[in-house]
């Protein structure tokens, strides 16, 4: 222990308060990241050593300097800031790209089962498939690659329209025409060169072969495709991956529910994705529209069309660029904390919502089916 090169976390703020009694100080190592404080009463030799603690020197190579700071004296206190994790072992430092520091950082406060250069080495060697590039879909998928995701398998059969560009970040009027899947894949190449893409130009069908797509060596596959519906594509993607025992992200930001994050489905931690269709089946039961009478509605589908010219799509919910970027984000918190197979990760399968009208985050659960045969086994 006493060979290491050691030194406070650089998410760690230290702050030091002298005593009147007994010459001792208050240590107070503050967190930044999680905003937890860990306070302890010493000697202020103590903080001289923790003030020599740069990494650069080894722990035996302070405490002969210091001098009045006995060996066990020091082997205690390491093994206490090290069980609260206010230290780093410069001696095992792992080769990773700086552009990832600040990252790093934050996985050696949030995921605590290694350090946080290793956590982002575990990130980059992560293979997902994403089904659907819209505007929830790709916004996933930047996300993933700017986090270190170096392996990426992209599946849409959409070209990119001009009613594509306010919602789709990474579409310009230069892509209108090409596939999504080819316009996504040159835009992510640019923020990471050393990425392996793989794209089909292809539509999700009842009878698809998924086997081209997803292989055995797939870590997690998220699906945003919401056409014919998003419950419909699920349940084929979901039924096939469990044989496989590959965990589905189902994304949220779909029609009127542009601002709602999606949810892990990962048997037999989660209720299968049978299950979780049923839960909304269920929520959903009795549910009846509210329509709305007026007179010389024959006006109004007089003056509606399709601009087919221009490919844009006439009617649906009413949304914004940032409701979609709010969905994609919302997930990723949760789908970055699966890949790095934090230990603390909470499985519950809840979908939120953001409602903007009334300034609130809603929850809702899915929850296991008496009657499923694959959750009760």
């Amino acid at each position: 222990m006493l060979n290491k090169f050691l030194k406070i976390q650089d998410t760690v703020d230290v702050y030091i308060k002298d005593l009147e009694q007994d010459e001792k100080v208050i240590v107070t190592f503050h967190k930044m990241t999680t905003r937890q404080r860990v306070e302890i009463i010493t000697k202020k030799n103590v903080a001289e050593f923790l003030a020599l603690l740069d990494g650069k020197k080894s722990v035996i190579e302070i405490l002969n300097k210091l001098g009045e700071f006995s060996n066990e004296d020091a082997e205690k206190l390491i093994t206490y800031l090290s069980n609260e994790h206010l230290l780093v072992d410069t001696t095992l430092d792992i080769d990773i790209d700086q552009r990832y520091d600040r990252q790093i950082n934050y996985f050696d406060d949030m995921i605590l089962d290694r350090r946080g250069a290793e956590t982002q080495k575990l990130l980059a060697s992560k293979n997902i498939v994403l089904l659907g590039c819209g505007a929830i879909g790709s916004t996933i998928a930047e996300i993933l690659v700017r986090a270190g995701v170096h392996s990426l398998t992209l599946v849409d059969f959409k070209k990119i329209t001009k009613s594509n560009i306010d919602l789709h970040l990474f579409a310009t009027k230069e892509n209108i025409g090409h596939p999504k899947v080819q316009a996504l894949s040159e835009y992510l190449t640019k923020i990471n060169h050393r990425i392996s893409i793989k794209t089909f130009n292809e539509k999700l069908l009842p009878n698809t072969d998924l086997s081209k797509w997803i292989d055995n060596k797939v870590d997690l596959v998220i699906n945003s495709c919401d056409e014919p519906y998003i419950g419909h594509t699920s349940l084929k993607v979901g039924r096939y991956l469990h044989h496989f025992k590959i965990p589905l992200y189902v994304a949220g930001g779909f029609d009127a529910h542009l601002m709602s994050s999606g949810e892990l489905i990962n048997p037999p931690f989660t209720p299968c994705i049978d299950c979780s269709q049923r839960t909304f089946t269920k929520a959903l039961e009795g549910w009846k529209p509210t329509y709305s009478y007026i007179n010389a509605s024959d006006v109004i589908v007089e003056d509606t069309q399709l601009d087919s010219k221009n490919n844009y799509t006439v009617g649906g919910a009413g949304g914004l660029t940032m409701m979609s970027g709010f969905s994609a984000n919302l997930s990723c918190i949760k789908i970055l904390q699966f890949l790095c197979e934090d230990s603390s990760f909470d499985h519950t399968p809840i979908r939120y919502e953001y409602l903007p009208n009334h300034g609130v985050m809603t929850e809702f659960v899915l929850s296991r089916q008496e009657e499923c045969n694959v959750c009760n086994k």
